[in-house]
């Protein structure tokens, strides 16, 4: 493998209103704050989404379909807007100055942000991804990354999702695509160690 300057680390989502849901929270929690820990020590550059909803008049049909289904009515709601309780991020993951966050509003990572740009501009080739949902955000943007050219490095023991069922089933595709990787490995590739 290549060194780990062409790499950066993806935390998905890792917000009070959607990580909390995963069924494996605790876990993912813990390898998430250790894989920060090691990006930063190793100075690879550490990303964070932070899903914002729009306005309703602006919200996609797929995010009211989204929203009506888990029982919250769009037209009434602020939920995961920017500022609402929920929006900010679970206590101990906490973005630094030199770390950066990019409001998103889709599954995908790329759509209406300027990720692409920001990664081509820093060399990076490689996206550690790790957060919540597994089978929504992490797939989603591991998909479109894998498009453009990026090469997507799925953290299986820090991803989560609702539903353990759906999370299994989103790591069982993406293993057949995309390297999956422990925490330990991952961390191993920050260090430079997994060349």
């Amino acid at each position: 493998m290549s060194s780990n300057t062409d790499t950066c680390l993806i935390v998905w989502d890792m917000q009070r209103g959607i990580a909390p849901n995963a069924f494996n929270y605790t876990q993912i929690l813990q390898n998430i704050r250790l894989l920060i820990e090691a990006a930063r020590y190793a100075r690879v550059p550490v990303i964070f989404s932070q899903h914002t909803s729009l306005p309703y008049p602006y919200i996609s049909e797929y995010f009211k379909e989204s929203m009506r289904r888990r029982g919250v009515d769009p037209s009434r709601s602020n939920y995961m807007g920017e500022g609402s309780p929920e929006w900010g991020f679970v206590e101990g993951i906490t973005p630094t100055p030199d770390d950066l966050t990019i409001k998103k509003h889709t599954p995908s990572f790329f759509v209406g942000t300027y990720l692409e740009q920001i990664l081509r501009n820093r060399g990076v080739s490689r996206m550690l991804l790790c957060g919540v949902a597994t089978e929504a955000g992490i797939a989603g943007t591991a998909w479109h990354g894998a498009a453009l050219g990026f090469i997507p490095i799925i953290v299986e023991d820090a991803v989560g999702g609702r539903a353990q069922e759906t999370h299994e089933a989103a790591l069982k595709v993406m293993r057949n695509i995309f390297t999956v990787v422990k925490t330990t490995d991952a961390i191993k590739m920050l260090k430079g160690e997994n060349q």
